[in-house]
Formats: C-alpha cells, sequence, structure tokens
C-alpha cells in the first residue's frame, strides 16, 4: 500500500517487516508490497540497504546475493545450496520447479512474468541438451535477439540456423533451430534425418492472434501427430491457464503445467497530464496525486539511463513523434563513442546511406544522438544493430511499437506508455499491456541489490490502465482452427482439413487439396506466357528495368497471369483489388531480388523508382542546356507528384479490399520518406514474397515442370524460391547468408554442399575484418 507516510522523512521498519514476512510466507507475489519496496529504494536508499540482503533471499534471487550475515539469511542460502544440489545450476526456487518439471515431463507449460529469469533457464537447458532442438518463436522481431545468445551458448559443432535445414552434416553433432510457426514446414520433410530432443515454444500467447494463432496452432498439432513422444516446452507471461494449451490440442501424453506469479522487480507508477507528472498506486492509491519533482525523463536520460517510449506505427511513419517529445529528443547529443559509431556506420552501408545526401533516413539521424526507433518492419538485420547497440548501452531513448511486447529482452529504467492502442480481444489486450510493463526496470546482477522501474501513463487511460493491471489473463482452451464459421478460416480451411487429415506434401509446403486444385486448374497458357516473357534466351529473368520498359499491354498481361497462378491453390475465384495491388507491387521487387540486388541497391532503385528520379535528372538537364526556364523547371517539378505503390500487406487477406497508398497522391517528389520506403520495401520482401507467394507460385512451376519437363519452369521456380538459380548461391543461402553477404564471401569459397564448407587461402583476408569473422568463424576448422 502507497500513502503518504512513504514521502516523509522517517523511515518506516514496521511497513517493511510485514512486507518481508509476506514475502517469507508467500513469496514475492503482492505488487503492491513490490511497488512499497520500489519508492523506498528510490527515496530512503541508504536506510535502505540494510534490507537489501535479506531481500534478496526473501525474494529466491540467489545469484544476487553475497555471503549470509544472519541466521535467517543462512538458513535461505542452504536453501540455495540445496537448488544447486538438485539442479546443477544456481536457480532461483521459480527457475528449479520449471527445470526439474521440464526434466520430468514430456509436455509441460507454464506461466512466468517478463523479470522471472525464463531466458537463463532455458540457456542451461540448451548447454545442457545433446539432441537436435526446436525454438518456436512468435515473430522474427525476436529472431535476432535469440540467435546472437544460442550462438554464444554452443560449441561449433551445434548447427544454429533461422530455418530448418540439413547442412555442414560432416561438421554438425547436433542442431537448433529457431523459427517462427510459419517457418515450420521444413521440419516435416526432415523429420528422418533430425534427432529432436526438445521442442521449446516461447510467447505461446500467440495463439490467440487470429490468422498467425491459426498458424500457430496448426504447427503445435502437427508436432504432436509426428513428434508425440518429443519433450515439448509452452512459455507465456501473465496468465492463470498454462494447461489450456494441452486442452485446446487435445495433447494428453505425460502432461504438467504451471503459474508463477513471483516477481523480482518493483514498480512506481505515474500518471502524466498536461506536461505535468505525479505519482500514483494502481493498487491502493493513497498518495493523493503528489507532484514528481523535477522532470524524472530528463534526469533518466541526463544519467545515461534509458527511456522506452511506447507509441503508435502511425506517429513513426508521419515523423509527429518527433514534435511530441521534442523536448527529450533535444537533450540527447550527437555520439562520439567509436563503438557506438561502429553500429551507426554498419547501418548506413545496411541502408546505402553513406555519402549520399538525397536519401535522409530519420532513423539514422536519430541512431547518432543515441536515440533509436524500433518496429517490425525494419529489416531484420537493421533490427539486430539496434538491438546490439541497445544492449551495449548506448541508447538513451527507444521508440517503439508493440514488437517490444513479442518478449524482446531490452529492458529500461522507464516505459512511458502513450499508445493505449492493444490489438485481440480484453483478455489479449489485458496480456499486452503486462508485457510491455515488464520492460520497466532493468534486472542486474549486483549482489544485494533490489531493482525496480517507472511506468508512466497518459491520465486519460488511468482508469483502464488499472483496470486491466489488476485483472488476471487467461487463454482461450478452444482453438481458432475449431471454431466453425470463423471468418479468418475461409483462406485457411484447407490448412485445417490437412492438420486434421494429415494431408500436407512436405515437399512443396502446401496441402494435398491445394495441389489437387493447381493440377486441375486451366493455367497453362499463363504459366507459358509467363516463361516466354519472364526469361530471356539464356534462360535469365528480365531486369526490373526492361520490365518497366516493357508495353504496357504486356506488363498488364504478366500481372495477369501471376495473379491467376497464385490464386489457382485458394478456394476463392478472385481476388481482392487490393492483394492484386500488393502482387503487382512485388513483381519488380522480386525481379531486384533475383538479379542479386543487395538491400541498399534494392531500396536505391525502388526509391529513385518513386520519386521519379529519371524526371528529375531530364529535368535538371533541360534547364542546365537552357531548354526550359527557371521558372518552368520549378512548376515541372512542383507540379509532378510520387508515383503510386500499394502498402505492402501478408496473402492471402479477403480483409485487404482495396490498395492503400504507400505515400499520399499529394507527395511531392522530394518529400518522398526515405525510412518508409525502407519499410515497405522491407515488408514485400519479407511478408508478401517470403512469406506469401514463395511457396505457392514456386509450387506451380514446379508442377508444371513434373509435367511438360519444361526446363525454364525449373529454373524460374528457383528464382522465385530462393532468388537465384546458382547452385553455390543457394547452398549458401541454406546455411544462412543473406543475398549481401553472398555477394562478397562467394569468391572465397572453394566447395560448398550440404556435407560443409571448404574455403580458398584468400579467406584469411577476408576474416581481417571482424564483423567477416564473426560471419564464418562457426564453419571455420583447423583440422
Amino acid at each position: 500500500m502507497i500513502n503518504d507516510e512513504i514521502f516523509q522523512p522517517q523511515f518506516h521498519q514496521e511497513i517493511i517487516d510485514e512486507i518481508l514476512f509476506d514475502f517469507h510466507k508467500y513469496g514475492p507475489v503482492n505488487q503492491s508490497h513490490l511497488e512499497t519496496l520500489a519508492y523506498y529504494k528510490k527515496l530512503k536508499p541508504e536506510t535502505f540497504k540494510k534490507y537489501e540482503p535479506k531481500l534478496m533471499f526473501l525474494m529466491g534471487l540467489f545469484y544476487k546475493t553475497a555471503e549470509p550475515n544472519t541466521f535467517f539469511e543462512a538458513v535461505y542460502s542452504s536453501y540455495a545450496q540445496a537448488i544447486l544440489d538438485d539442479t546443477g545450476h544456481n536457480f532461483s526456487p521459480v527457475q528449479a520447479d520449471a527445470y526439474n518439471s521440464i526434466k520430468k515431463f514430456t509436455n509441460f507449460s507454464f506461466s512466468a512474468p517478463t523479470s522471472a529469469g525464463k531466458s537463463f533457464l532455458f540457456q542451461e537447458i540448451i548447454k545442457e541438451s545433446n539432441g537436435d532442438i526446436i525454438i518456436v518463436i512468435p515473430s522474427r522481431a525476436l529472431l535476432s535477439e535469440y540467435l546472437i545468445k544460442v550462438k554464444k551458448l554452443v560449441s561449433k559443432e551445434t548447427l544454429v540456423l533461422a530455418f530448418i535445414e540439413i547442412v555442414n552434416t560432416k561438421r554438425t553433432k547436433n542442431r537448433i533451430f529457431i523459427i517462427t510457426p510459419e517457418r515450420g514446414e521444413e521440419l516435416f520433410k526432415n523429420l528422418d534425418k533430425l534427432n529432436i530432443e526438445l521442442i521449446l515454444l516461447d510467447e505461446a500467447q500467440l495463439s490467440e492472434e487470429g490468422i498467425r494463432g491459426m498458424k500457430f496452432d496448426s504447427f503445435v498439432r502437427r508436432i504432436e501427430q509426428k513428434l508425440n513422444n518429443v519433450k515439448k516446452v509452452f512459455t507465456h507471461p501473465f496468465i492463470v491457464n498454462p494447461e489450456a494449451q494441452f486442452l485446446k490440442h487435445n495433447i494428453t501424453n505425460n502432461t504438467d503445467s504451471e503459474t508463477y506469479n513471483q516477481k523480482t522487480v518493483g514498480k512506481i507508477y505515474i500518471e502524466h497530464y498536461n506536461n505535468k507528472f505525479k505519482y500514483f498506486s494502481p493498487f491502493e492509491d493513497k498518495i493523493g496525486g503528489r507532484n514528481v519533482e523535477g522532470n524524472l525523463i530528463k534526469e533518466i536520460i541526463q544519467k545515461n539511463g534509458t527511456a522506452l517510449i511506447f507509441i503508435s506505427k502511425s506517429k513513426i511513419y508521419d515523423g509527429s513523434f518527433m514534435d511530441t517529445y521534442s523536448e527529450y529528443v533535444d537533450l540527447c547529443e550527437n555520439i562520439e563513442n567509436k563503438d557506438a559509431l561502429r553500429y551507426i556506420n554498419k547501418l548506413e552501408d545496411f541502408f546505402g546511406t553513406t555519402n549520399d545526401n538525397e536519401k535522409q533516413s530519420l532513423l539514422i539521424f536519430l541512431m547518432r544522438k543515441g536515440i533509436v526507433i524500433h518496429h517490425g518492419s525494419i529489416p531484420l538485420k537493421a533490427r539486430l544493430i539496434i538491438e546490439d547497440f541497445v544492449n551495449n548501452k548506448h541508447a538513451r531513448i527507444c521508440f517503439s511499437t508493440s514488437t517490444l511486447i513479442q518478449g524482446i529482452n531490452m529492458p529500461f529504467d522507464l516505459v512511458w506508455i502513450n499508445n493505449f492502442t492493444f490489438n485481440g480481444n480484453e483478455d489479449q489486450k489485458t496480456l499486452n499491456l503486462k508485457n510491455l510493463i515488464g520492460r520497466a526496470g532493468r534486472t542486474t546482477l549486483e549482489n544485494n541489490y533490489f531493482d525496480y522501474g517507472y511506468v508512466v501513463i497518459e491520465r486519460k487511460n488511468k482508469k483502464l490502465f488499472v483496470s486491466r493491471l489488476n485483472k488476471e489473463s487467461s487463454i482461450s482452451e478452444t482453438s481458432e482452427l475449431d471454431e466453425e464459421g470463423n471468418s479468418n478460416n475461409e483462406d485457411f480451411a484447407d490448412i485445417v482439413d490437412a492438420i486434421k487429415n494429415d494431408t500436407f506434401n512436405t515437399d512443396l509446403h502446401l496441402t494435398e487439396s491445394q495441389i489437387a486444385r493447381i493440377n486441375d486448374s486451366d493455367i497453362d497458357e499463363d504459366i507459358k506466357f509467363i516463361l516466354d516473357n519472364f526469361l530471356n534466351a539464356e534462360n535469365k529473368p528480365l531486369t526490373a528495368k526492361e520490365y518497366y520498359h516493357l508495353k504496357e499491354s504486356r506488363r498488364k498481361n504478366l500481372k495477369k497471369s501471376f495473379e491467376n497462378i497464385y490464386k489457382v491453390h485458394l478456394r476463392r475465384q478472385e481476388l481482392t483489388n487490393g492483394e492484386k495491388q500488393v502482387l503487382s507491387t512485388s513483381i519488380p521487387v522480386l525481379l531486384w531480388l533475383i538479379q542479386g540486388k543487395s538491400f541498399a541497391e534494392i531500396i536505391s532503385l525502388r526509391y529513385a523508382f518513386l520519386s521519379e528520379k529519371d524526371f528529375r535528372r531530364k529535368l535538371r538537364s533541360q534547364l542546365t542546356k537552357s531548354e526550359i526556364t527557371l521558372k518552368e523547371f520549378r512548376k515541372l517539378l512542383n507540379d509532378k507528384k510520387v508515383r503510386y505503390s500499394c502498402i505492402a500487406n501478408s496473402l492471402p487477406d479477403i480483409n485487404f479490399k482495396k490498395g492503400v497508398p504507400l505515400f499520399s497522391t499529394k507527395t511531392h517528389l522530394l518529400e518522398v520518406d526515405f525510412d518508409k520506403v525502407v519499410y515497405d520495401t522491407y515488408d514485400y520482401i519479407d511478408k508478401v514474397l517470403s512469406l506469401s507467394i514463395k511457396d505457392p507460385v514456386s509450387s506451380v512451376f514446379i508442377l508444371y515442370f513434373q509435367k511438360t519437363a519444361d526446363q525454364r519452369a525449373s529454373i524460374l521456380s528457383n528464382y522465385i524460391k530462393y532468388g537465384t538459380n546458382d547452385e553455390t548461391e543457394i547452398w549458401m543461402l541454406k546455411y544462412g547468408f543473406t543475398f549481401d553477404e553472398i555477394e562478397e564471401l562467394k569468391q572465397h569459397i572453394m566447395t560448398i554442399d550440404e556435407t560443409e564448407i571448404t574455403f580458398k587461402e584468400s579467406i584469411s583476408e577476408y576474416i581481417l575484418d571482424e564483423d567477416n569473422l564473426q560471419l564464418i568463424e562457426r564453419y571455420l576448422y583447423t583440422e
């Protein structure tokens, strides 16, 4: 309970003693007690110090304790030693209990707060494992963090990839695949080549998220069908019924579940209105709206702390957040630290903005001031750089959307929730809010040190905030796969049926009913038209520039043919106008990828296309040759607006009725936002081409090749599936290299196949660069 006495000079020992006794009896489960301790730590730090050793023992944070100084602490120290003797690890009681359940049961589902030390628990389990491990994460937003951590944990003999490929077999002892449910199809194709010991399904509350939840559930059901006896662990934050995962999928083999409510970090809650900040308690508020002295956010920034400001993606896209938080942005001076600048330079190289005055990136401009932007449309490689930047303590402010809700482990001293629009039903909104609050407060490793953080909300959201924070969260015991009449089901009915009947084709990543639909369709003329017009005499695809220069009628027919071969696997006969526009926009992006263009080159080409660079260059030439006057030049330039381009959107999506323009039709050519082009292009590469189009379209060409033996169809299928028809490049992709990395590395490879990579002597020069060494050191061996 927080009341005005806490702000008085005297220290109320009886309150502390009451809290400590409660923790001894029930564990650190009472949020109000943790809030009270946070206030004491903030307002009376020196007096509070003497309680911290005992507090760490009572909270079970044995990794933060020193030698016991009292009999009471010695008793808890003995408990810690017992856990160490039993598990072999310096675990907290929560970690120890979860560890023992994971070891004992085939299927274990548990819920725990974000600060419960789940990451450390999983790291220890991974280090102990000898077989293959599948780690399923809710989105690619978590991928970079997992890849970095897992690669540090294991030796070269463990293959770690962000997709499922059986490669480096000569050198590999076991494998760890870190995937999203959408990328799990390859698992079922390779089951006979794997020795799967553990499947870890992290942030499993994804099962509640509409279509993405259905994909997760379909993956769970398939692994339950095929791998019934393999150990599976489901994890969630803040839910009261983790056993729901078993109920919704009829998992009955050796199951156990547990809800852990023990928390490790205190929170101080603050409301904001009219540029003022006031303390409040969401539990039993008796503070009476006491003002926060000074400006807390400024103090945190000036003391090299970090603040997360949770805002909507639209505010990032339109740049309005810069005005709203200008006083905090202005506090951040340009960075001079060489390590920090190295991250920024890497990002500039990746975006292609180095020494290019035309491409102005707000993301990079802010990063130079120690301010980062984080959302799901930032390219994965860029997010990895940004997250490294934050975790190495170079950032002061992070403006983020819901990607941080998905479990990314980037804690902050303060979380300011400006955007109170959460997706899903009320349970999901409550869960997402609690997950976000969990980012407030760094969990340090400092002995005898109680950690706390600040949560700032807007006053208008206070009532709803308090209601959700004090509400229990649960997940449904029924999968959306089983919901009759579910509006999401039309485009996924084949998948639902295939799960029930085990009728997936693992080679084509389609259901047997979808393949039958393709084979029974009348699309041979569309396929032949594409092959005749997409490939030249040497069976090389035409370039994006050549595509743009095709006659309008031919380009229109190519778009229509692509529509036809994409939609033929669906149950419905027609695509929406929005879906058609997405497919149309994806074609030149696909062609750039096929040509092996780096991400920076693709961005540059698309930016030039949208901002009419050729038109502007021609206009300047006319001006310099005095063919037009300066007045005419300005008028012609001013009258010309940005080209239309539909925003990226995952397919199929029957609800995407009409295309949404990336830029307003009133946008001037010189006002094209470079960062928006970056984000949207990445969405096209990832969400549209990789996750939506690749499997059904490449499969159409494979089936046509099997029927006609037309070699061009096999070639084009490879281009669509991999972005290349070069065997070496395809193998390099399977080893986890990106096209950006392939361009330079390829020349140093002697041989590459399923068994191993061997390098030429020239590799010694390549790895003189530290980043290059990190890229391939797992594949370098000394005989």
